[in-house]
């Protein structure tokens, strides 16, 4: 259960996110939304501070506390990711997410490649045989296949990779509810799914990192969520 603060947060980062509150639009004072929404200034100015911290607003003492542009909102904090993602006509953020994958998890691929300990190969295969045994179950597949993807990020043995990715998924899923219904209108999903041509994709994946290939690792996975992209790209082009 969330605090008054809290509440707040959400209730204001909510508008902003969904653009009910536009950038660069001034906030009420701190006394004004105290008694908006029912609570004491303190609340506020500590709501206040967090949705700072997020990047969304900024204070001036001569303007006033004022909407930031999307460029300075800290886009890896999963509430804010989270609100943009309820907003219906936000269709373009799992498109946006999926072009940063692209740039980050061919080269984890490409990594993972060159580092991978012997236990690191260990795990990828025990991962890449899961996948195997789910073919048709799509609950189980994605399970299989996240434990893939995690698994070709720990040998990548870049903390600071790994952490990006991992919130990037976390949205990722989020988003997956939210265009899964669009997706079922056309013949190919932006998601993984259990068929075999989709397990050839990783195999190809899973080939290039044992054989040390750092650049075919790195365009495979090039080649995996380029696909995903493509096909994003034709569901919002159908529902625009």
């Amino acid at each position: 259960m969330k605090n008054r603060s809290e509440q707040l947060v959400y209730e204001l980062g909510n508008k902003i996110a969904i653009g009910e509150i536009t950038p660069g639009e001034v906030l009420p004072k701190i006394e004004e939304l105290s008694e908006i929404y029912g609570v004491s200034r303190t609340v506020v100015r500590e709501a206040f501070k967090s949705l700072s911290a997020m990047g969304l607003i900024r204070s001036n003492q001569r303007a006033g506390t004022i909407v930031q542009p999307r460029s300075y909102w800290q886009w890896w904090n999963i509430d804010l990711l989270t609100w943009v993602l309820e907003d219906e006509n936000n269709k373009d953020l799992l498109l946006h997410l999926t072009e940063v994958r692209l740039g980050l998890e061919p080269v984890a691929a490409a990594l993972a490649a060159t580092r991978a300990t012997d236990q690191d190969l260990y795990n990828i295969t025990n991962a890449f045989q899961r996948l195997e045994q789910t073919i048709g179950d799509e609950k189980a597949w994605a399970s299989a296949d996240y434990d893939f993807h995690e698994s070709i990020l720990q040998a990548s043995y870049n903390d600071i990779m790994i952490n990006t990715i991992r919130v990037l998924r976390r949205a990722l899923i989020i988003s997956r509810e939210k265009t899964i219904s669009a997706a079922k209108e056309i013949t190919e999903s932006p998601y993984d799914t259990p068929t075999i041509e989709v397990l050839d994709r990783h195999r190809s994946i899973y080939d290039a990192i044992l054989a040390r290939d750092e650049q075919l690792a790195s365009q495979k996975m090039t080649d995996l969520i380029l696909r995903v992209k493509r096909i994003l790209e034709n569901i919002y082009e159908n529902h625009s």
